[in-house]
């Protein structure tokens, strides 16, 4: 899936938006255990929060609950994503 970069957080998230979806891409660090590889995991944004997509405030929060248990949100991760630049 192509995607555009709408909003970037340096070391936190980015926005993504593709031709109908809007995407958090979190940053997840230490992904791998004994490692220092940082990994990007995407994820499909819930109707609720693409009303929010303007505020990064509240787009942080989610970012936070990824990171935490990424494992509860499986069933929005999204793979194959390509940034168009």
């Amino acid at each position: 899936m192509k995607v555009y970069v709408v909003c970037s957080q340096r070391g936190d998230f980015e926005l993504l938006r593709s031709a109908d979806k809007w995407i958090l891409s979190v940053l997840m660090p230490n992904y791998y255990p004994n490692s220092h590889f940082d990994v990007s995991k995407d994820f499909l944004l819930t109707d609720d929060e693409v009303t929010h997509k303007e505020d990064v405030e509240y787009l942080k929060k989610p970012a936070e609950n990824i990171r935490k248990d990424w494992s509860t949100f499986l069933n929005r991760e999204v793979s194959d994503v390509k940034i168009v630049r």
